[in-house]
């Protein structure tokens, strides 16, 4: 067991962290790709998505009027989605189809959480920390979190495509810190991603707690490392 941790508020990466994919992404991808004569499997669309979404650039921009903005992170994600059926093989009406993919992931036809997340955040709560979450996501993450039924448990949220800045930038995490009148010393910052998380979380001064849902060995050097988010209920003790 690691020592304690002594905080005021836990920030947390939302997808892989606190919510995941309903099925997969290819699996979701091919079904509503079927009426426009999809001929590549799921598993090869999850294939071609894993290898493009992480070169895609940063899912950030400078500060936009709220129309624009969201015209921007659609344009993003048409990108995205585009490229992924480039490789696999195009479907008609690309276009058509792609509005019903961003529908989809607007909220809980797409996502599903894991199965502690209501409970450790309603302990967290309990106990007396601010919680955030801090994501390279875009603005439909505030219709995704109430249909989760877990936005009334977060004091603030800050998405990439807003802040200007996306994680590992210690940019965006300073706004989450400032956001809730905080220190560095005082938050830790919860995720997934070793690059975007935990050394993300760990330039800006937070302390970064490793989530590895896949229990691999590649545990970082020098951080807490925790396979549940249960697990945060006995480690995080309140400042």
């Amino acid at each position: 067991m690691s020592s304690p941790i002594y905080a005021k508020a836990i920030f947390f990466d939302a997808v892989g962290t606190l919510f995941r994919v309903r099925g997969g992404v290819g699996q979701i991808y091919w079904e509503l790709a079927k009426p426009y004569g999809v001929k590549a499997s799921p598993e090869a669309i999850e294939a071609a998505f894993r290898d493009i979404f992480p070169k895609a650039p940063p899912l950030a921009f400078s500060r936009l009027q709220s129309g624009l903005l969201r015209h921007s992170e659609k344009e993003w994600w048409h990108g995205v989605v585009r490229e992924v059926f480039q490789r696999v093989g195009m479907i008609r009406k690309f276009d058509d189809y792609f509005e019903g993919v961003f529908r989809a992931f607007a909220g809980i036809r797409g996502w599903e959480l894991y199965p502690e997340t209501r409970e450790a955040l309603q302990s967290l709560r309990k106990a007396g920390f601010i919680l955030g979450i801090i994501s390279n996501f875009d603005s439909r993450l505030l219709t995704v979190c109430t249909d989760l039924e877990i936005f009334e448990y977060l004091d603030s949220i800050q998405i990439s495509s807003r802040e200007g800045a996306a994680k590992p930038d210690p940019v965006i995490f300073r706004k989450a810190l400032q956001q809730n009148g905080l220190l560095p010393r005082e938050a830790v910052h919860v995720g997934d991603s070793v690059e975007d998380d935990v050394r993300g979380a760990g330039g800006a001064g937070l302390t970064p707690i490793y989530l590895d849902r896949s229990r691999g060995p590649n545990k970082p050097e020098g951080v807490v490392s925790i396979s549940n988010l249960i697990e945060i209920l006995s480690l995080v003790h309140f400042l």
